[in-house]
């Protein structure tokens, strides 16, 4: 999640942001050229799944996985990223990390209707869907930041969580706010974590259970922003956008539940709580460089975290997440 003020939105001086976009945009365009992945990190990509305890790739062994990947994976440059495939499934290598993308076949949801409580309904439903969670909140995030390109004050308002808000009564941005990226390098950086771990959390807690862990840190990344910008900062209209929360709290969840795990993400090999703890060093440096629209929230992130691990240390204990979900 980003820091915004709701007065410190737009660039003061036309000539200033079209410069520095112009820059960024060279720069950016120049480290996803560099960052390009290989075949041969594919391959690599494709053999560490295979060796994840999630068992995400079924049930071959993992040296029957490698050697199934060696021979059937295939991939190809398109200058700033590179796609792959193996057995119908698709990938998207780019900044030095592969991630698997959606499928796009059966996108609407089966006609089943669920019954039971409204919270089991609505999980229910969004499970017969072909995306799985994670991928559900990157077409969410995709679509909310077109709107962002196209109707920025509305946004502003309906999609920017802050204290002033909710005193306000717009008590939805505690969750559309975990969406909503005005930034594109933003929404990037965290649709790379979600597609990444998304997969992998997924098939070892189920999608309900996904599901489940997902808002409840998506509502835990804003409370904690609204209490330490807020409450104990005396900044009410400071408010916190971004899945990064979610995103945190996916990479606490997976060290938690593999610690022995490695996380390949942007060139870097790292064990997954050695990950979760230089996410969360990198926040608390980021957050110092200042306050309002160009800070990053640590404490969403922080509140986001908190939530993944207790609830995967709780899964790990055979108990249910939520006994009433």
């Amino acid at each position: 999640a980003s820091r915004r003020a709701e007065g410190v939105l737009f660039t003061p001086c036309p000539s200033v942001g079209v410069r520095a976009r112009d820059e960024f945009s060279f720069a950016l365009l120049a480290t996803l050229l560099a960052t390009q992945p290989s075949h041969s990190s594919l391959l690599e990509h494709l053999e560490s799944l295979a060796e994840h305890p999630s068992g995400l790739l079924g049930k071959l062994s993992s040296l029957a996985s490698s050697l199934h990947a060696s021979v059937g994976a295939e991939s190809a440059s398109y200058g700033l990223f590179r796609l792959g495939s193996l057995s119908g499934n698709h990938y998207l290598g780019i900044l030095g990390t592969w991630i698997k993308l959606p499928a796009f076949a059966a996108v609407l949801p089966s006609s089943r209707r669920a019954r039971g409580s409204a919270a089991a309904s609505a999980a229910s439903y969004m499970c017969t869907s072909s995306f799985e969670p994670a991928e559900q909140l990157v077409l969410l995030s995709v679509l909310l930041h077109l709107l962002w390109l196209t109707r920025p004050r509305c946004m502003v308002r309906h999609a920017v969580c802050s204290l002033d808000a909710v005193q306000r009564g717009r008590v939805w941005t505690l969750l559309t706010a975990n969406a909503s990226h005005a930034a594109f390098p933003h929404l990037l950086h965290n649709c790379i974590h979600l597609l990444q771990l998304g997969p992998l959390l997924h098939a070892t807690l189920g999608c309900s259970d996904l599901l489940a862990l997902m808002l409840t840190a998506a509502l835990a990344s804003s409370a904690a922003s609204l209490l330490w910008n807020g409450v104990l900062g005396g900044r009410p209209k400071e408010g916190s956008l971004g899945a990064s929360g979610v995103a945190m709290a996916m990479v606490a969840a997976n060290a938690a539940l593999y610690p022995r795990a490695l996380v390949h993400v942007y060139g870097l090999e790292l064990p997954a709580p050695h990950a979760a703890l230089l996410y969360l060093v990198v926040d608390v440096v980021a957050s110092s460089s200042g306050h309002g629209g160009g800070g990053v929230d640590a404490s969403a992130h922080a509140g986001g975290a908190a939530v993944g691990y207790a609830l995967a240390r709780r899964w790990q204990r055979g108990l249910d997440l939520f006994p009433s979900f």
